[in-house]
């Protein structure tokens, strides 16, 4: 399970449990081992589904066998999988300061 994953069913679960989520509630859910840039993605992602999406989220107790590590896993594909979380972070961001480029420009304009 990817990352984002996680960060969706552990959102779901706190939905369902009648809170709001929040980057707090999500990582006490599923603990300090998804950067930040990462969690808030996630969350993001989350708040901007609808419904019927959110129903096709997998429950809280499919989430806890893909979390554990998986000890089969080489330091190498750990390290792979980190630094393809970190390219998406920094296009996102990217993408982002673009955005905000663009729009200051026609701001000024």
């Amino acid at each position: 399970m990817s990352p984002i994953e996680q960060i969706l069913v552990a959102a779901k679960s706190i939905s369902i449990a009648g809170k709001k989520p929040s980057l707090a509630l999500i990582k006490t859910k599923i603990g300090n081992s998804i950067p930040m840039p990462i969690l808030i993605q996630g969350l993001q992602q989350f708040r901007a589904m609808d419904a019927s999406s959110i129903e096709k989220i997998p429950s809280q107790g499919k989430m806890h066998a893909a979390v554990l590590p998986d000890e089969g896993k080489s330091e190498l594909d750990q390290l792979k999988a980190e630094l393809t979380q970190l390219k998406l972070a920094y296009q996102n961001l990217n993408s982002r300061l673009e955005q905000l480029e663009n729009h200051k420009m026609k701001v000024k304009k």
